[in-house]
């Protein structure tokens, strides 16, 4: 099964940077979610072995698998980052940073099909 690529919405607010993009019916703890320097990538395995065996009429997505990787625009820290994941939208909160922190960031699972990471709260997103 050939993989999917995610469309992102960066944006950047004052002291973070957002990205968001849509990966409908995961784990959130399936989700791999890295930072290398400025480079994100995101990922997941295929979701429900044997979609391609039932009789479609129409097949336009899959549950994953899903990759996408992409230069961000500033530095960030990963240490420091929020992630979410609700209704097959995934969205992560980097801090600003004078120099990118890479790290991985993984997804707990709270409730049904929902992940969440917290890693600051509030606004105190003064870099360290």
């Amino acid at each position: 099964m050939m993989e999917q690529g995610l469309l992102l919405n960066v944006y950047r607010g004052p002291q973070r940077l957002m990205v968001a993009t849509t990966a409908p019916g995961l784990e959130p703890q399936n989700i791999r979610i890295e930072l290398d320097g400025q480079r994100l990538s995101i990922q997941s395995p295929v979701r429900g072995l044997g979609q391609e065996r039932k009789q479609g009429y129409l097949r336009e997505w899959t549950v994953g698998p899903y990759h996408r990787t992409v230069e961000l625009p500033e530095s960030v820290d990963a240490s420091r980052a929020n992630a979410s994941y609700d209704n097959g939208v995934l969205v992560v909160i980097f801090p600003l940073s004078p120099r990118p922190i890479s790290g991985a960031i993984t997804l707990s699972k709270v409730g049904t099909a929902k992940g969440q990471r917290i890693r600051h709260v509030g606004r105190d997103l003064r870099p360290r």
